[in-house]
């Protein structure tokens, strides 16, 4: 029998036809994770797709490789639109790559890291518009599910440290269709209501599905708009959300979150107590130290001999007394003689005392006659003499 005898080029290339004609094997997309991933100079990307029973090799080129928004990384789960070929210098066959989507977790993932960057450059992350929390909060608010794990912690946690404090509960759905849109009603009507101080907003762990309407833009603009303070509580402490990124104080539980917004009666007590003990002792170190100072200037000689330093200080008063009452009376006498003087010779001066030598004045409407020029016949003059006055009628004058 004539053997027939080819070349190993020849069978690969076979095979790489019968592959290429195959319909199934030239669009198809395949499930796995990515294993081996590198990615050459060239801009090609070389990686193997791999799920738990076998493995792949895989080549997206340079063309196709920069239409993805994400780099690919070991051990991401993805979906890869594929077209299986033959590598004819080895035989291999292998999958050309011509597009890739992130499986369930990686496209989240995604939609969270592009909101958390778009948010973060809005600046809503920004530490300045962190409003403080409280310290004694009148009245707490809680949204969350009024029938989960969460309200009930809370509730649990608040009573213990601080029975006095009320909770105002806003329930909503925590996932689901409904949830985003109650979370933001919520939000809304307890700003409107003004009757809280403080809100707790969160829910129990879970799958980041099941947290994924903690992650939605208008949750955290709903947040970042409220005038009251939001603490985050959603899931467990390695569970991160965009609401913990935008919320005033992000808490690592429910039960964290009661623990910091609600202050404990018993730890602010014993506070009391203890500022009380201290306020204690220092008023009687001061009073102590008042005494002290006291006693030491009662020590002093101008306390220890009072009644002779009185009599002193009385003593020398009357000495200043009668210094006194002598100067005054002899200023007094020099003041009188000096007004008896002016008396006198203001009597001296006087008109009145040269009318008692039997003078007298004569006047014309009301002005003194110096001269006999100042009157005429028939005028009537005003005489004054020492008891009196009366008128009297120019007849002639020489």
């Amino acid at each position: 029998m004539k053997r027939k005898i080819v070349s190993v080029w020849e069978v690969n290339q076979y095979v790489s036809r019968l592959i290429e004609e195959d319909y199934t094997l030239s669009d198809l997309w395949l499930q796995g994770e990515v294993s081996n991933c590198k990615y050459h100079h060239s801009g090609h990307v070389y990686f193997t797709i791999k799920d738990a029973r076998a493995s792949l090799q895989s080549v997206m080129f340079e063309r196709d490789a920069r239409r993805l928004s994400f780099r690919l990384e070991e051990g991401m789960k993805i979906y890869a639109r594929v077209r299986i070929t033959i590598y004819e210098k080895t035989g291999a066959y292998q999958a050309y790559v011509f597009d890739i989507e992130k499986q369930g977790k990686g496209l989240l993932y995604e939609r969270f890291e592009r909101l958390k960057a778009q948010l973060a450059q809005e600046g809503l992350f920004d530490e300045d518009l962190k409003k403080p929390i409280p310290r004694f909060p009148k009245n707490v608010g809680i949204i969350t599910s009024q029938t989960g794990a969460a309200v009930r912690d809370i509730i649990q946690v608040a009573r213990r440290r601080n029975p006095g404090i009320p909770l105002t509960i806003y329930p909503t759905h925590v996932q689901g269709e409904y949830a985003v849109a109650e979370i933001v009603e919520a939000l809304r009507v307890a700003n409107e209501e003004k009757r809280v101080d403080v809100i707790i907003l969160g829910r129990g762990g879970g799958s980041i599905e099941d947290l994924w309407a903690f992650n939605e833009e208008a949750v955290a603009r709903a947040i970042a708009a409220s005038h009251i303070p939001v603490v985050s509580a959603v899931g467990h402490e390695v569970d991160f959300t965009i609401s913990d990124f935008v919320s005033d104080k992000r808490a690592a539980t429910p039960s964290a979150a009661a623990e910091l917004v609600v202050p404990s009666q018993e730890e602010w007590m014993e506070m009391v107590l203890n500022y009380k003990h201290t306020l204690s002792i220092r008023m009687e170190a001061k009073t102590g130290a008042a005494r002290r100072q006291l006693e030491y200037l009662m020590s002093r000689p101008v306390f220890a001999k009072k009644d002779l330093f009185y009599k002193t200080k009385m003593q020398t008063i009357d000495d200043y007394s009668y210094k006194l009452s002598h100067a005054y009376e002899r200023l007094l006498g020099v003041h009188q003689k000096r007004y008896e003087i002016a008396v006198h010779n203001l009597e001296r001066l006087s008109p009145l005392s040269t009318l008692k030598r039997g003078y007298s004045l004569v006047s014309k409407e009301e002005y003194l006659v110096k001269s006999v020029k100042e009157v005429t016949p028939g005028d009537i003059v005003e005489i004054t003499v020492t008891d009196g006055q009366f008128k009297a009628k120019v007849c002639m004058k020489e």
